[in-house]
């Protein structure tokens, strides 16, 4: 905290470069925590499998493969990730294999 303080005192930030800290940290309790969210990290590719609306995996000419579905960070694109986009394609993917046909 006296680091940091020095840092309010003449406008700079020695450590970081942020922009000029204005106030001074002096009443303790004092809490750090990492925040998950503010840190950049890529879970998501652009070089995914292909699939379509079904989430069924489509091969290089567009055409469904049989019986192969994908969903969630394995598909490709780049839109919607984490947890909610594996839900959601995981639902709508084991929907749509239910009611193929099951084969002889």
């Amino acid at each position: 905290m006296a680091r940091y303080n020095t840092f309010v005192e003449t406008g700079k930030d020695e450590d970081f470069g942020k922009p000029a800290p204005r106030y001074r940290i002096e009443n303790p309790p004092f809490y750090a925590a990492w925040a998950a969210w503010a840190a950049p990290v890529i879970h998501d590719t652009r070089a995914g499998l292909r699939i379509n609306a079904k989430c069924q995996v489509q091969d290089l000419n567009g055409e469904v493969i049989p019986g192969l579905y994908c969903g969630g960070e394995s598909a490709g694109g780049f839109s919607q990730h984490g947890l909610a986009r594996a839900i959601c394609q995981g639902y709508i993917a084991g929907r749509h294999a239910a009611a193929e046909k099951t084969r002889s």
